[in-house]
């Protein structure tokens, strides 16, 4: 039976976050634009940065300063149940996170280029 994507293990700047189940991650890449051209649609194309969103559950010693945008660019790696790892070098949040009182961060990070290893 084929195993499929279960867990992913999150770190960013070295550091290992608990996160909620439903990571979403995309690679950096190539990606299809619309070009209207009177009676029929034309395509061009663009780079796609990388980007991962995961729902963080902070614990006490988590700082909200962990994940400010201010910080620039750090590493980013996912690790999941299947023994592939994916390698950010060059990862960056995007906006300063909101926390809330119902034990939820939601971090989204932006890319350029990754390194992806299997077990």
């Amino acid at each position: 039976m084929a195993q499929t994507l279960g867990i992913i293990r999150l770190f960013w700047r070295g550091k290992q976050y608990d996160v909620q189940k439903g990571v979403k991650f995309r690679v950096p890449g190539v990606k299809n634009e619309n070009v209207n051209a009177n009676f029929r649609t034309l395509r061009s194309t663009q780079f796609q940065p990388g980007e991962v969103k995961a729902t963080i559950v902070p614990t006490k010693d988590i700082s909200p300063t962990e994940f400010a945008p201010s910080l620039g660019e750090g590493e980013l790696q996912l690790q999941s149940d299947t023994g592939k790892v994916w390698s950010i070098s060059d990862a960056y949040v995007m906006d300063q996170p909101e926390w809330s009182d119902d034990g939820k961060v939601s971090v989204t990070w932006s890319f350029n280029t990754h390194q992806e290893f299997s077990a």
